[in-house]
């Protein structure tokens, strides 16, 4: 999977939801990438150090995207295995 958009794809065709009407789609698809984003989120603001959150947290401000991804990675090495962890876990409970 390339992208978040992609994983939403996969999930709602594994449910069975593919066949719903394209409103009805979209708004899972909506629905399924906010609650992915928020277990991210949460996900990297717990890894992130303590003493680092208010340099992180003035980084979010700037909203320089790229700065942003590189401060995380320099301080959640193993960043992609935690997201891969997340998605894993949010698809086995969604698809439960």
């Amino acid at each position: 999977m390339n992208t978040i958009e992609e994983y939403v794809d996969q999930i709602i065709i594994e449910k069975g939801f593919d066949t719903e009407a394209p409103e009805v789609i979209a708004q899972l698809k909506e629905d399924i990438a906010e609650h992915i984003e928020n277990r991210i989120n949460a996900m990297i603001i717990t890894s992130i150090p303590e003493d680092k959150l208010s340099e992180f947290e003035a980084l979010l401000d700037g909203d320089d995207q790229e700065k942003i991804q590189t401060y995380i990675r320099k301080e959640i090495p193993d960043i992609d295995e935690k997201v891969a962890i997340e998605l894993a876990q949010f698809k086995a409970t969604y698809l439960a």
